[in-house]
């Protein structure tokens, strides 16, 4: 005696296109006698696609089951096997597949489109004159003129703030550039200092600098260069702390995996001071770090620090959770890093390689393995 298909085994024919009349009357018997769970669980079986890669065959594929589902199920009644089932129930769960299915094929689409990873860009959110913009590479030109004050974008991902001859009430008005995980954006300042923001990260200035000081706030993490003015210095505060230059370069942190406010000196001198009133000056390759009331001086290379600003990433002894999530903000993904072995890593890579290819060169330096599942890079514990 022939064994009869299994339920499963029916679908799957079905989504093949394999079925014969007999499968078919089979199929739509179940269809009848099943409750909306069971057809759920089998659909959702036969589906299960959020957790693989989901390009245009696929949803070529899904479309073409879809519209056979629907023709099958809803076939006009001279259709010799829905002759043989035509009760209200079959009618239910007829429409019951479909619906499921609709709605699994939309959230697999949704999923698919968050769940593609792609590297950090110039993007950043303006915040001027009580009105918010977004910034990119795409949108260049005149933003705002008037009063002394020229605004502009250009197309390397830089906002120029322009103040000539404007009064003092609109010079002093605070504004933010504010850039989102995976986000990059330059800001030329209106005496000529440049900042680079990194992704996650917020700028707070006024449009001109007026009275005997020039002063801005930073979160996240910034590289300046100042432009030199002796008779006005630069003043930055960030977390508590106050950094102090008349023309230099160097890079600013205070990422929750910095463990306080790092500062690094490039070139020139800056006086560091922390809420405590601790003071120390920085020569160049010398990093300063306020943590827990504590401020200490130490020299390092400073192009491991300002690295990203060239489209790098380098790593020099960085502790595996640190790196995780300088990836995490930069590919706009989440990780664990409590999750994390204590391990360090030494690592030069591209800001713009594939995240997978930068898990693999991680994986081969330190014998950790990652993936990427979704929006979330996950350790494969041994």
């Amino acid at each position: 005696m022939e064994k009869q298909p299994s339920n499963k085994q029916l679908f799957d024919r079905f989504i093949a296109n394999k079925s014969n009349a007999k499968a078919l009357e089979m199929l739509f018997a179940y269809f009848e006698r099943a409750d909306q769970a069971e057809l759920e669980g089998l659909i959702k079986a036969e589906f299960d696609l959020p957790n693989q890669s989901f390009d245009e065959e696929d949803a070529t594929r899904l479309d073409a089951v879809h519209a056979r589902l629907t023709e099958k199920l809803f076939a006009k009644p001279q259709n010799p096997v829905l002759k043989l089932i035509s009760s209200a129930r079959f009618i239910r769960n007829a429409a019951a597949v479909v619906v499921i299915f609709s709605a699994g094929l939309f959230v697999t689409r949704q999923l698919s489109k968050t769940a593609k990873v792609v590297p950090g860009s110039a993007k950043a959110f303006m915040h001027f004159n009580g009105k918010e913009d977004t910034l990119g590479t795409q949108k260049t030109g005149l933003i705002y003129q008037r009063g002394g004050v020229t605004v502009s974008t250009q197309g390397n991902g830089t906002v120029v703030f322009m103040a000539v001859n404007a009064d003092s009430a609109t010079a002093v008005k605070l504004n933010t550039i504010t850039t989102p995980r995976g986000g990059e954006f330059k800001v030329t300042l209106s005496d000529g200092s440049m900042v680079m923001l990194n992704a996650g990260s917020k700028l707070t200035f006024p449009t001109g600098f007026r009275g005997p000081e020039r002063k801005v706030y930073v979160e996240g993490e910034a590289f300046f260069r100042v432009a030199k003015n002796a008779d006005k210095p630069f003043i930055v505060q960030v977390g508590g702390n106050e950094i102090k230059v008349l023309g230099t370069q160097f890079n600013v942190s205070s990422y929750p995996e910095t463990g306080g406010v790092e500062t690094t000196l490039v070139e020139g001198s800056v006086s560091f001071s922390n809420a405590e009133g601790a003071n120390v000056v920085l020569k160049p390759n010398q990093q300063a770090l306020s943590a827990y009331g504590h401020l200490s001086l130490k020299d390092v290379p400073a192009a491991d620090f300002n690295a990203w600003t060239k489209g790098e990433f380098l790593f020099n002894d960085v502790p595996v959770s640190v790196v995780m999530q300088k990836l995490a903000r930069w590919y706009n993904v989440e990780v664990q890093p409590a999750s994390l072995p204590s391990k360090n890593l030494y690592m030069r890579i591209s800001r713009s390689a594939d995240i997978r290819h930068v898990l693999e060169m991680i994986t081969k330096a330190t014998d950790l393995e990652f993936d990427l599942k979704g929006n979330q890079i996950v350790f494969k514990k041994e």
